[in-house]
C-alpha cells in the first residue's frame, strides 16, 4: 500500500496491509475504532487542541497559596477548617479557579459529587489547563458511575499535564483501569461508551413503555457486549411488557447466571413466573438503571486535594 516508505503497521482498514506511520495518519478516521493506534492518536490530537486553546486567565499568587494552605488542612482531616478558609476566599474571589478548584476537593472529600462537578467544570472553563480539576472531575464523575464524562475528563487531565506529567500519569492509570474491565468483557472501551449511549435509548424506551424498541437496543448491546448483564435482566421486562413469559423467563435466566447475586434480576424473574402466559407485566420498580455495576469502586475515594 505504501510505496514511497517502508511499512510499520498493518492497517485495519486496507486488509492489513502494510503501512507507513504518515500514511496511516493521513487516511486514520472512525473506521479504525479498535486500531492499536487509534486511541493514541486520538489522545494526541486532544493534547494538541486543548494547547493550541488561547484563554486569557486572571493570576493572583497569595490566593494560590492560601488554597493550597487550605487544602493541606483538608488532606490532614481538618476538612471543616479548611472549607472555613476556602469559603472566607469564595466571597472575596467568587470566580478564581483555585479558589473553585479548593471548594470542589472539599465537596468530593464530603462526598458530594454533584456540587464538585459544578465546582471543577466552572475551574476549569475559567483555566483549561488546570489539570487538577479535570482529574478530581473525572474522579467525581466516576462516583457518579458516569464513565463517559470520567473518560472525558481524565483524557483533558492527561492533555493539561501531558502523559508523563504527575498528573498525567494518575489519569492514565484510571484510563488504564477502565480498558482492563472492559477487555474483560471483550470489548475495547470506546465500544463500552457507544453501548452507554444505547443503553441510555434502550432503558428510556422501556420506561415509555416502547418494548419492542427497548429490546432491539439491548439486542444491539449484547452483540457486542455478551455478558452486559443489565441488558439482559431489562430486557426480560421488555419481554413480559409484550407478554412473553417464556422469553422473559430465559432473558431473566442469563442474567442470573452471568451474575448470580443480581438483584433486579432474581425479584423479576420471582414476579414474571407468576404472569399468566400471555399476561403482560405491570409496571414495576424494580428496574436497573446503572450501566457501571463494573466500575463501583466500594466506598474509597480517589479525590486528589493536591493543586
Amino acid at each position: 500500500m505504501c510505496t514511497e516508505r517502508k511499512g510499520k503497521r498493518a492497517c485495519k482498514i486496507n486488509a492489513a496491509q502494510s503501512i507507513c506511520p504518515l500514511c496511516c495518519a493521513s487516511i486514520r478516521g472512525a473506521g479504525c475504532a479498535g486500531c492499536f493506534h487509534y486511541q493514541p492518536s486520538l489522545a494526541y490530537q486532544r493534547e494538541k487542541r486543548l494547547r493550541e486553546k488561547h484563554f486569557t486567565v486572571e493570576l493572583i499568587p497569595e490566593v494560590d497559596e492560601l488554597c493550597d494552605a487550605a487544602l493541606n488542612l483538608a488532606e490532614k482531616g481538618a476538612l471543616t477548617e479548611a472549607e472555613a478558609a476556602i469559603e472566607e476566599l469564595r466571597r472575596q474571589h467568587p470566580h478564581y479557579h483555585s479558589v473553585l478548584y479548593g471548594l470542589g476537593v472539599c465537596h468530593g472529600l464530603r462526598g458530594e459529587p454533584d456540587q464538585a462537578i459544578a465546582c471543577f467544570e466552572r475551574a476549569v472553563e475559567i483555566f483549561p489547563l488546570l489539570a487538577h480539576a479535570h482529574y478530581n472531575l473525572g474522579t467525581a464523575y466516576c462516583q457518579k458511575f458516569e464513565i463517559e464524562r470520567a473518560v472525558g475528563a481524565y483524557e483533558k487531565a492527561i492533555a493539561a499535564d501531558g502523559r508523563d506529567g504527575p498528573v498525567g500519569r494518575k489519569a492514565r492509570k484510571h484510563l488504564d483501569e477502565f480498558e482492563a474491565i472492559c477487555q474483560k468483557n471483550g470489548v475495547s472501551l470506546t465500544t463500552h461508551i457507544d453501548n452507554v449511549r444505547i443503553f441510555d435509548q434502550a432503558f428510556a424506551a422501556l420506561r415509555n413503555a416502547n418494548y419492542q424498541v427497548a429490546i432491539n437496543l439491548f439486542a444491539q448491546i449484547l452483540k457486542t457486549e455478551k455478558g452486559h448483564v443489565q441488558s439482559y435482566g431489562n430486557m426480560g421486562l421488555a419481554y413480559a411488557g409484550l407478554g412473553n413469559k417464556q422469553k422473559a423467563l430465559e432473558c431473566l435466566d442469563q442474567a442470573i447466571q452471568i451474575d448470580p447475586d443480581y438483584e433486579p434480576a432474581l425479584v423479576n424473574r420471582r414476579v414474571v413466573e407468576n404472569l399468566r402466559e400471555g399476561a403482560t407485566l405491570p409496571p414495576i420498580e424494580r428496574l436497573e438503571i446503572s450501566y457501571y455495576s463494573e466500575f463501583r469502586q466500594g466506598k474509597k475515594s480517589h479525590m486528589d486535594s493536591s493543586s
